[in-house]
């Protein structure tokens, strides 16, 4: 208790956690890319200082993690609501962040996992593009792009535009949606509307 005490005052970091936590060390799981190495670091930083032991697993793979909190093989993870949403639950429906936040949190809880407060930090996707094209396109917002990539596979397909995408958008995808829906879906997908308040802990 006084674990999650000290946590829920953190800088109102968003903590998803094993309601049956165990005794020290704490084992703290986080992705393998820069904005969770940075959560981990300042994760044991903070709990260090407040006298718990942390034993800190990197580039943990969603699933796998996920699947360790359930199993209660590891007690904190910082995780994203829209990922709970879409990947875990399978719910694809257009929410705002305390919709999808609330929503979570109930069907999590369901497998003993607690979130705390969201953290209060924004890590919405978003698209890049190169300047020198963006500016030949006279491309500025995602709707123009989307337009502008549905015009050239109509009318030229064999110079299609190669798009990079996170793995976590081609999944939230629908697995019957032609290809050529992937963008516009993407652009107005619940990952990117969602996530808005960051991760959870």
């Amino acid at each position: 208790m006084r674990f999650k005490k000290h946590l829920l005052g953190w800088l109102a970091a968003t903590l998803l956690f094993s309601s049956q936590t165990q005794a020290a060390p704490l084992v703290l799981a986080t992705k393998s890319f820069t904005e969770q190495h940075i959560l981990s670091a300042m994760t044991v930083q903070y709990l260090q200082k407040k006298g718990f032991q942390v034993q800190p697993q990197t580039n943990i793979a969603a699933v796998i993690s996920r699947n360790a909190m359930v199993n209660k093989q590891i007690d904190i993870t910082w995780e994203y609501t829209g990922t709970s949403l879409i990947i875990f639950n399978r719910i694809d429906k257009r929410m705002n962040p305390q919709q999808t936040y609330d929503t979570v949190k109930h069907l999590d809880a369901k497998l003993g996992l607690v979130w705390l407060k969201p953290a209060d930090m924004n890590n919405t996707y978003a698209f890049a593009m190169q300047r020198k094209r963006a500016e030949a396109e006279n491309i500025t917002t995602i709707s123009q792009m989307v337009a502008k990539i549905e015009q050239v596979r109509q009318n030229d397909p064999d110079h299609n535009w190669m798009l990079g995408l996170d793995l976590g958008i081609c999944r939230a995808q629908r697995r019957d949606e032609a290809p050529s829906a992937s963008l516009s879906d993407a652009a107005r997908s619940p990952a990117n509307t969602t996530d808005g308040p960051g991760a959870g802990l």
